[in-house]
């Protein structure tokens, strides 16, 4: 159990990289370099792991989710009916923005876990 948690862990910055990489990266048209950047950001933080960061790039993370919600609602709002696309808009977005939340929070908790556990540490000596 406590393997699968470990793994969950540190699963949301390898997916965060595939993820920046998916859409900076790979356009048939041109490279995008802002998310080509957050992409060399987030493989920083999986290198070096470290903590301030970690919270802010997680916190970031989560608010940029934010805004993606409202977009997807907005973009949903703008259909008359509830047909086949608007179904297939509302589904799709909403996955992908339930997993973003997920690992969003997890990055955050994991950071922000990691000083309570440093703190709570008993000091020897003292």
């Amino acid at each position: 159990m406590k393997d699968m948690k470990r793994i969950f862990l540190n699963l949301p910055e390898y997916y965060f990289a595939g993820l920046m990489l998916i859409t900076g990266a790979f356009p048939s048209v041109f490279v995008n370099l802002f998310f080509v950047g957050i992409f060399i950001i987030i493989i920083l933080q999986i290198i070096f792991r470290n903590r301030i960061s970690g919270i802010i790039l997680g916190t970031l993370i989560f608010l940029a989710n934010l805004y993606f919600l409202g977009a997807l609602l907005s973009e949903f709002h703008e259909f008359t009916e509830f047909n086949m696309r608007a179904q297939k808009l509302l589904f799709v977005g909403m996955s992908i923005w339930i997993v973003n939340l997920i690992f969003s929070v997890a990055m955050i908790y994991r950071y922000a876990a990691a000083e309570e556990m440093r703190n709570s540490k008993p000091k020897i000596g003292h």
